[in-house]
């Protein structure tokens, strides 16, 4: 039997989706970030119609990703917010096939170690 892959299926959603685990909620906040140049966790989870916590974990979690950027900001009269946007498309693209490469080749190498003794 040969293993086939849906070629159909296989588009720029779920590719991210995939490198990144992203759900649902993470696509919708990087679709708004893609609208506005930098927004807080307060705006972002208005525009998402979640409680600004969920938000707030989703956009640190795109953050770690490296997905977005994170700005530190800080208030006159004591405090700081931060100002969340989109790290730059080529960047991100750079990054995603670099990790599919690395896939690639550890995927490759663990096929070619298969043996009689680990089937």
């Amino acid at each position: 039997m040969v293993l086939e892959i849906d070629r159909e299926e296989i588009d720029c959603n779920n590719v991210m989706e995939c490198i990144y685990s992203l759900n649902e909620l993470d696509k919708d906040i990087l679709a708004v970030l893609s609208e506005e140049e930098e927004m807080t966790s307060s705006e972002v989870a208005e525009k998402v119609e979640k409680d600004q916590s969920t938000a707030y974990r989703s956009l640190e979690k795109l953050f770690e990703c490296g997905l977005v950027y994170k700005e530190k900001k800080n208030i006159r009269k004591g405090g700081y917010y931060f100002l969340y946007s989109l790290r730059p498309l080529d960047k991100v693209k750079e990054e995603a096939l670099e990790c599919v490469d690395r896939w690639y080749q550890e995927m490759k190498k663990a096929i070619e170690e298969i043996d009689q003794s680990n089937l």
